[in-house]
């Protein structure tokens, strides 16, 4: 073989090698991009587990937040949304009124249809768990493709600025869709009231990135600060709540209409006044002060520790009620 031979073979192996490590590495730093995502489903998979909301539902609008991002990317090229536009009002324009609404719409809507109405939505807190889980879903994927499109040198950048950013967005309309959840009217002005706000921020950080790009790192770290305060001091005032809005020292059920709670002797839900008389004696039983299943005959709150019942009270037990529907 001659010398010329022998070196185009080494050329050729050293640039097969040279593309194995640069894929590996793109791999590495697509994995870097997910992994916020990724810790937050096994926290609730593997710590989480006896909390009050599943680590199904978790997995369930994260799912659904990912799956969000292939309408989100279609809506945005079809209206040709892009930070980067020729003119300052197209860039205000495309940042507050094509991007944040379009993607701050479409993390809601996962956790609307992923968890909103269902039974594991007990508490205003899990608006704000459910919509971090949203947006984490949604960036994991939206990280993925911009390290697939753009390198990994945009890998940190996305992990220390876009990532929280799309957390604490979503916390803002999280927060007042916890509110929404459990008010007794006005759940939709609630939402809309909280999810302007987060397009309002989400849009000023783009228009940010688009005013002035190279220092858009320095200039976006008073408005992350500022949002974290915001939402900090919501989860505060979340956990100031407990207990909820008091409906006497009785179990609760929640409302197979509305999913609303009310005390198990009620005939009629104090939200939507559908019949509560046709549930069935079985049906799960929830502590009156921090919303936690209980089972029906427990005397105390294995949550919070509270008496279920008052110690004066004559109401029926859900065995004894299921026994007198058998005897009838």
């Amino acid at each position: 073989m001659s010398i010329l031979a022998t070196v185009k073979i080494r050329d050729i192996r050293s640039r097969k090698e040279s593309q194995t490590r640069l894929v590996i590495i793109e791999v590495l730093y697509v994995i870097i991009g997910v992994a916020p995502g990724i810790l937050w489903l096994l926290y609730f998979f593997i710590i989480n587990q006896n909390e009050e909301r599943s680590a199904e539902s978790i997995f369930r609008v994260f799912v659904w937040a990912a799956i969000f991002t292939i309408p989100t990317a279609i809506l945005e090229h079809a209206l040709a949304a892009s930070v980067h536009k020729e003119t300052f009002q197209e860039s205000m324009f495309s940042s507050f009124f094509l991007i944040a609404p379009v993607e701050e719409f479409f993390k809601l809507l996962a956790v609307w249809v992923g968890a909103y109405r269902r039974s594991d939505f007990r508490s205003p807190m899990d608006g704000l768990t459910y919509a971090v889980t949203a947006a984490l879903g949604f960036v994991a994927v939206e990280n993925a493709l911009y390290i697939l499109r753009f390198g990994p040198a945009t890998v940190w950048l996305r992990l220390f600025y876009a990532t929280p950013a799309h957390i604490l967005f979503a916390a803002l309309w999280g927060y007042s869709l916890g509110m929404a959840r459990f008010a007794p009217s006005g759940e939709v002005l609630i939402v809309l009231r909280g999810f302007l706000l987060s397009v309002a921020c989400h849009g000023l950080y783009n228009f940010l990135v688009a005013l002035a790009p190279s220092k858009a790192r320095i200039h976006l770290v008073p408005l992350l600060m500022a949002l974290l305060i915001v939402v900090i001091a919501h989860v505060r005032k979340l956990y100031r709540m407990f207990p909820y809005e008091d409906l006497g020292e009785t179990l609760l059920i929640i409302c197979p209409n509305c999913e609303a709670y009310s005390p198990q002797s009620n005939a009629t839900c104090s939200r939507c006044g559908a019949s509560l008389s046709n549930l069935e004696p079985d049906s799960p039983r929830f502590c009156w002060k921090c919303r936690h299943q209980v089972s029906a005959d427990s005397a105390r709150c294995p949550r919070c520790y509270v008496r279920l019942r008052k110690k004066d009270s004559k109401e029926k037990t859900p065995a004894v009620l299921k026994e007198e529907a058998i005897k009838a």
